[in-house]
């Protein structure tokens, strides 16, 4: 057996002998969970010792220090001869932290280790530049051959054994590192990193047996899950693949084996009592003068939401499993994902939904904004098939090539989904009329005109649809009066917009113009509003 080997199985005795030293416990057994946005309800069974005082009896089992002990519920197992009096809970230190610090100094053993090795590798690398230099500053008298050779030799030699040292300075480095973050993993496991936890002490009444079974369930902090989506878009097809994923984040220091999980869509405010009700005033309203980063930050956020399409841990074991049944709640839907395995500390992605959704792809364009083009799907999903979907962060993809990643939710059957802009359709604005005409052709009036061209054209191999839009012009004033000149299709009107639909054939242009006339008192003075 060699040195090498010698030292990996002292090594693993060493942990080993630390780790059996721990006093036995009887653990608890996560039995079920249900996992919100912002924390978990966890359910657990334990079999319970139970010490006796007069009459009164008591039996005690720990909670994460991270659980909110305020919202525990314990309960005995059906038909126990045993009934529940009163419960308490202290917070204490964990019974293994002197045999942690045990394997904390190992830790700091392996790193003063790895600090060594790579002190043999800066020397080594520090000896090779050495005599690399040398080499090129060769000296003005000519030494005789063989000594030249010797020296040569003797160079050549120890540059080899620094190189070999090297070598194997990093590969005991990437071992070393590995048993690190092992040691290190199982230090967190058995902290649940943490030192502290609670103590809870149940007191009973009843008739004297050796154990009880308790279930006892508890909201904990630093367990929860986020939505993420995967949203392809595939006009060729008319569809679009939509994929729900909950990445799960389990940090509540204790392992989690064949668990019943759900996870639920909504937040959850824990609490045992009602909130107090405010009181009810009428009275005349007072002027709210904000500042103006107040008002600049309410722009922002403004602009942030209406970015939100209105409507990175790998693939988990359980993904492949049929999809998770949807139960629906008062405030939320919860949705069961069957048995799972979760370690603490570890993240997993579940999926939720995978969704194919029929729809048409259009081209939106508002050439008065943009000469872009931009892609969208109306999506109308049947009553039957919608399920609402929480706000969450979306990767759009167009023909499965990444396009942004935004906002994204449904809570409605119908909504547009925008999949960025299109350089393969050009857009272009030509002003074909813009005067006035002052001098009046009608006694006491005058008249301002407007005309536009707008271009689509169509670079792609396939026929697109088209749906441009322009603002109506509203009139203020009952004086002022309005004619509007389509050439061709007219638009449809909506909520002050003006709505064209067309297609465009590929490889080909087509052109919509359109303007307006606008006559008023030859006193008045108006604004245009920008045109």
């Amino acid at each position: 057996m060699t040195a090498k080997s010698i030292s990996c199985l002292k090594f693993c005795l060493l942990i080993f002998t630390a780790l059996s030293i721990l006093p036995a416990m009887t653990l608890a057994k996560p039995i079920s969970a249900i996992i919100y946005p912002n924390d978990a309800k966890v359910t657990e069974h334990h079999t319970a010792d139970i010490q006796s005082d007069g009459d009164r009896y008591s039996s005690f089992f720990f909670l994460p220090i991270h659980a909110k002990k305020e919202t525990l519920s314990v309960n005995t197992s059906p038909g126990s001869d045993l009934q529940i009096t009163s419960v308490t809970i202290e917070e204490k230190m964990m019974p293994v932290a002197d045999q942690i610090e045990k394997i904390k100094n190992q830790l700091k053993d392996l790193n003063q280790k790895k600090s060594e090795f790579e002190t043999r590798i800066k020397a080594n690398t520090a000896y090779i530049t050495f005599w690399q230099t040398q080499a090129k500053n060769q000296p003005e008298k000519i030494a005789p051959i063989d000594s030249v050779q010797k020296m040569g030799n003797a160079i050549k030699t120890g540059v080899t054994i620094a190189y070999d040292e090297i070598y194997q300075h990093n590969q005991s480095l990437e071992e070393l590192g590995e048993k690190i973050q092992e040691i290190q993993k199982q230090l967190d496991d058995l902290t649940g990193a943490a030192k502290k936890r609670w103590q809870v002490n149940v007191y009973l009444v009843g008739k004297l047996q050796p154990k009880i079974e308790l279930t006892y369930s508890y909201h904990i902090r630093n367990c929860s899950w986020k939505p993420n989506y995967t949203i392809n878009a595939l006009p060729a097809k008319s569809k679009i693949e939509l994929n729900w994923y909950a990445e799960i984040n389990q940090n509540t220091g204790s392992d989690w084996e064949d668990i019943d999980l759900k996870i639920a869509t909504a937040r959850i405010v824990t609490r045992p009592e009602p909130p107090l009700l405010r009181d009810w005033v009428i009275q005349p309203r007072k002027s709210i003068e904000y500042s103006r980063t107040r008002h600049k930050s309410v722009m922002a956020e403004d602009a942030l939401m209406s970015m939100v399409p209105q409507a990175s841990s790998e693939m988990a074991a359980g993904a492949s499993l049929p999809e998770p049944q949807q139960e629906a709640g008062y405030a939320f839907d919860t949705y069961d994902l069957g048995k799972c395995a979760i370690k603490a500390g570890e993240s997993r992605r579940y999926t939720i939904r995978e969704m194919e959704l029929n729809t048409n792809f259009k081209y939106m364009i508002r050439p008065h904004a943009t000469p872009q083009a931009f892609l969208f799907a109306q999506i109308d999903v049947k009553k039957e098939d919608f399920i609402k979907l929480p706000k969450g962060t979306a990767t759009f993809l167009v023909d499965s090539a990444f396009i942004a990643n935004r906002l994204f939710a449904m809570h409605d059957r119908e909504q547009k989904l925008f999949f960025g802009s299109d350089p393969q359709v050009d857009v272009q604005l030509t002003t074909l009329e813009k005067k006035s005409d002052e001098t009046g052709f009608l006694i006491g009036k005058k008249k301002y005109q407007w005309g536009w061209k707008v271009s689509v054209n169509n670079l792609k191999a396939h026929k697109i649809a088209v749906l441009m839009e322009d603002a109506y012009p509203q009139i203020r004033d009952q004086r002022i009066k309005l004619k509007e000149t389509f050439n061709g299709a007219s638009p449809q009107k909506e909520d002050n917009l003006l709505k064209w639909t067309f297609p465009v054939l590929p490889q080909t242009e087509a052109a919509i113009e359109y303007g307006f006339i606008v006559t008023y008192p030859d006193e008045m003075d108006v604004s245009f509003g920008g045109r």
